[in-house]
């Protein structure tokens, strides 16, 4: 039997999480970091951290091959990044989001510029040989000015008065949303000198999730088998500790500021990745196809078919890590990166309304969403009206 928990992973000696450049690609053989674990990798904290468990409660150790058959039901849904002060209770304002594709800083302005799609009126210099992608919608700028370096995260509060469709300041509490970054230096000893071993001598990014004022965790929604999960887990390299909290599952439903939005109905839709995407077709959303010149398909969560207008996509993120089971690096896979934007109308010519939003709200879109990849969220958004 298996029941489905809320957790938070609360890391108490920092995070590494290695990238995947490796060891050997500067010549300080130093490793470099990911700014934010992937799902993948807190799938594997949280299924160690139950598989320790288990082995406790039976007073025996899984071999190697038993630890996927046994811990193959732990299974991760949703997650979030948290960050609060001390002593104090998780609450949804707590929760941290990427920063979408679709907002941009510019020199001079006081608020953000949103960027909206419109209708193409030039082709674009790459091959013309699929119609549909041809005819997608492309953002211009509302107004002229230098663009300047965007925050990585936003705050919840930014967060969800964007997805309302309502302005945002350029300046404010979303300037210094980053745990800070140090770099560790390792050494090896050679026991019968007691001298450095430079065989053994690296560094490595470590990411700060605690200081005097605020700590980070990672909000996990996870299936677990019997509904017991261990008080403390390991997390990335170095096997670093971090607790395991309870957290209440309202932090997980859609904000209330954003379904009062929705509920004065939207003809247009907006859906922004907050965890990495894996598509087969690369960057087009799966059940997607070209039909009449369009990309017509069905989003999980809607009763009706839907046009895609457009894609804010960044570059790809490769997503690999380690399997412990195995002793051997996962694949790498190429996926959507979090804060990719996606435009769709509805082809029957109804606006998307406050159910949309409720069945949209951290809904899974593509592969592998049982590892906690494919998460998205719904905002509103104002098309020039056409037919779909």
């Amino acid at each position: 039997m298996t029941t489905t928990a809320r957790l938070a992973l609360v890391p108490r000696d920092g995070l590494f999480c290695m990238d995947g450049r490796g060891w050997h690609t500067s010549a300080s053989g130093r490793g470099h970091g990911l700014d934010w674990p992937w799902p993948s990798t807190i799938l594997g904290a949280l299924r160690t951290a139950w598989g320790r468990g288990e082995e406790a409660r039976r007073g025996s150790l899984f071999s190697r091959e038993d630890w996927k058959t046994h811990t193959a039901q732990v299974q991760l849904g949703r997650t979030l990044a948290l960050r609060r002060s001390h002593a104090t209770e998780w609450r949804f304002e707590h929760t941290v989001w990427p920063v979408s594709a679709d907002a941009i800083w510019l020199e001079g302005r006081k608020d953000v510029c949103r960027l909206d799609p419109e209708p193409a009126d030039v082709p674009t210099l790459g091959r013309d040989d699929d119609g549909a992608r041809e005819g997608l919608w492309r953002p211009r700028f509302p107004a002229a000015g230098k663009p300047l370096p965007a925050p990585r995260r936003w705050h919840c509060e930014d967060f969800v008065t964007w997805l309302a469709g309502r302005s945002v300041p350029a300046r404010g509490r979303s300037d210094a949303l980053a745990p800070a970054r140090r770099v560790q230096v390792h050494v090896g000893i050679r026991p019968e000198e007691l001298t450095a071993d430079e065989g053994v001598l690296f560094s490595h990014d470590v990411l700060e999730t605690l200081d005097r004022q605020i700590e980070w965790a990672i909000g996990a929604e996870v299936t677990v088998p019997n509904g017991v999960c261990s008080s403390l887990a390991t997390l990335g390299a170095d096997g670093r500790l971090a607790r395991v909290e309870p957290l209440p599952a309202a932090l997980f439903e859609p904000p209330p500021r954003l379904l009062e939005a929705f509920r004065s109905s939207s003809w247009g839709l907006r859906l922004v990745a907050v965890t990495p995407l894996c598509f087969v077709k690369g960057w087009l959303p799966d059940g997607f196809e070209e039909r009449n010149g369009k990309y017509r398909g069905r989003v999980p969560g809607l009763d009706s078919d839907v046009v895609l207008r457009a894609a804010f996509v960044p570059r790809p993120v490769h997503v690999s890590g380690w399997d412990l089971a195995a002793g051997a690096p996962k694949p790498t896979s190429r996926m959507v990166a979090p804060g990719a934007v996606y435009f769709f109308e509805r082809t029957d010519g109804n606006p998307f309304g406050e159910a949309e939003a409720r069945a949209l709200w951290l809904a899974a879109l593509g592969t592998r969403t049982d590892e906690g990849f494919g998460r998205v969220v719904p905002g509103l958004w104002s098309p020039a009206r056409s037919t779909p």
